[in-house]
């Protein structure tokens, strides 16, 4: 053969198919390791780029049949390893590797690459907290950036429709995995901030492989989350994984499902603690209305509170104490006199509400009373007037017992249980004139025991 080679002359076109044919037979099935450089993708879809190392470089094509099944997209200063066959480029002479399929290098370049890029990004602050928006305690929209269907993105649904079922979700799906998901995820963060819908953002995915979890490290993911002017909750993995927009979010959740518990937490502790809270409004309700009920005076309670506090005064004080106590009943008068006719409008919408008016003012009214007659009391001493007093107290009394019976008056239910009636319109407001209601209108009939719903069918003025 050698001899044979050496005796005749080849064309070009006869040793390059020769020199072709030797190594598509001897070099096939090959798995070369290296970096990529030149890395380009022509109009047809074949990636064309350069393989090399510390001394040498090899040629590299793959067409689009083959990458388009590739869950990533190399670029320039990437490692990784092509399997393929040694092929000669007749045309040009040169020979290329022929890539079918592609994985990335191995874990410790990955990993070397993400931690120089995490490094730089840290330089630039913007991993720090203080430069981060904070997650809002009771959001009332929660955004989601991941796949439109799966295991995640159904877990953050039951997730944050058992924790908090009124809270609004909107679901900005994009891919998550392989060479345009970086570009996708960014894209779906940066119309979730521009919308503005919601108060939060949930960014992320469920488990895979180190290579799966990758496009969460992407510079235009990372970028797209710093820009992001709404809080952002990175939930890339399980908890042994990791990615780099766990460190520039504002808040990183172990899987997609703890971050939707996360950001549910606010409305999670006002949910479990409503039952206690409705409990203790119920319970100050019901203190408060018996107070309110022992409040109520009955024949003489005043009087005899008056009377009592009078009858520790020395003659000599009772003068003075006459000119206070004669204002106070006063006011106390003309205050009652007041609440009587802001009562009466309360009544209709609710009785309650007049009953507790009177506890208020009669408390008052006593306080100031015990107060100044006792302030007084131990202050004037030595005057004895005890006929004038006598008849000014019996002036007093008629007075007390006038005041007494305006207090009981104002009992609403004082005022039904003699056979009077409230009635009130839908709207709550207390029916006065029987011409304003016209046939067939509705109305609510309050009694001294329990209320009737009825319909107007005729009336009169007078």
């Amino acid at each position: 053969m050698e001899g044979a080679l050496s005796k005749n002359a080849f064309s070009v076109s006869e040793i390059t198919s020769l020199i072709r044919g030797i190594l598509r037979e001897g070099f096939h099935s090959l798995s070369v390791r290296g970096e990529v450089s030149g890395f380009r993708t022509a109009t047809s879809g074949h990636w064309y780029f350069t393989l090399k190392d510390e001394k040498a470089q090899l040629s590299v094509v793959m067409f689009r049949s083959a990458n388009a099944i590739l869950p990533f997209r190399p670029a320039d200063g990437d490692v990784v390893e092509v399997t393929g066959d040694i092929d000669v480029y007749e045309a040009r002479g040169t020979y290329q590797l022929i890539a079918h399929t592609m994985r990335q290098g191995g874990l410790g370049e990955i990993l070397a690459r993400l931690q120089k890029r995490k490094e730089y990004y840290q330089s630039l602050g913007w991993f720090d907290a203080e430069g981060k928006p904070q997650l809002p305690r009771l959001p009332g929209n929660i955004g989601i950036v991941t796949a439109p269907t799966g295991a995640a993105i159904r877990d953050m649904l039951d997730t944050t429709a058992r924790r908090a079922p009124w809270v609004d979700i909107s679901i900005y799906p994009t891919l998550v995995q392989g060479a345009e998901a970086p570009a996708a995820i960014a894209a779906a963060i940066a119309q979730a901030d521009e919308l503005g819908l919601c108060d939060v953002l949930i960014v992320g995915r469920g488990g895979g492989s180190m290579e799966d979890l990758l496009p969460f490290s992407d510079d235009m993911v990372v970028k797209a989350i710093h820009e992001c002017s709404i809080p952002v909750v990175s939930a890339v993995g399980h908890e042994v994984d990791w990615a780099l927009s766990d460190y520039v979010a504002s808040r990183r959740a172990i899987t997609p499902t703890d971050a939707a518990m996360i950001v549910t937490e606010g409305w999670f502790q006002v949910r479990q603690a409503l039952p206690q809270l409705m409990e203790d409004a119920r319970q100050a309700l019901l203190r408060r209305e018996e107070r309110s009920r022992a409040a109520l005076p009955g024949q003489g309670i005043l009087k005899a509170l008056m009377l009592s506090h009078l009858s520790k005064v020395s003659p000599y004080s009772r003068d003075a104490a006459e000119g206070i106590m004669r204002r106070r009943l006063d006011s106390a008068t003309l205050r009652l006199s007041y609440a009587f006719e802001g009562a009466s409008e309360a009544m209709g919408r609710k009785a309650e509400d007049a009953g507790t008016e009177i506890s208020r003012l009669m408390d008052e009214a006593t306080r100031h009373m015990q107060q100044v007659l006792m302030e007084k009391a131990t202050k004037l001493q030595g005057r004895d007037r005890d006929l004038l007093m006598r008849q000014r107290l019996s002036s007093y009394e008629k007075r007390l017992a006038a005041l007494s019976a305006s207090l009981e008056a104002l009992d609403p239910g004082a005022v039904l249980s003699r056979g009077y009636a409230i009635v009130s319109d839908v709207d709550g407001h207390v029916v006065k004139d029987a011409g304003k209601l016209a046939p067939g209108a509705e109305v609510d009939i309050r009694l001294a025991q329990g209320s009737l719903a009825a319909k107007v069918i005729g009336g009169r003025n007078k």
